[in-house]
């Protein structure tokens, strides 16, 4: 669902997250952000997640449904049951763009991105 709704560029953007945290070596820097923490446990995980975002901002949707079914089976335990997670995604991009996110309008805004690291929900 979130490869069908994000534009062209957040799309990109979340295909190269998904190569830093895959790519992080020992010594990178991305090792220290939220993100990566939050997924260097999953790996697996954010690998068929990249799939499915890569193969459908290259229009192969067939592809991206897979890769989507198998990231769904192997979805991290701390992203269950986590609606309020994907709601406050969905306030942060209408307040990043109103106007092509105009459907999540009535979540409202927010500037504050949330990261599961160490077992428990930080906010950055």
């Amino acid at each position: 669902m979130t490869a069908k709704v994000l534009d062209p560029r957040r799309l990109n953007k979340q295909v190269l997250e998904c190569d830093w945290i895959l790519h992080a070596g020992p010594d990178s820097r991305v090792r220290n952000h939220p993100i990566y923490k939050m997924y260097k446990d999953n790996l697996e995980f954010v690998e068929y997640y990249r799939k499915c975002m890569s193969s459908f901002r290259s229009k192969w949707y067939g592809d991206a449904n897979a890769y989507s079914d198998k990231a769904l089976s192997i979805l991290p335990d701390f992203l269950r049951n986590a609606d309020w997670y994907f709601d406050n995604f969905k306030k942060r991009l209408y307040t990043k763009d109103p106007e092509f996110y105009k459907q999540f309008e009535s979540y409202g805004t927010s500037e504050h991105n949330y990261y599961y690291v160490n077992g428990e929900w930080l906010e950055y």
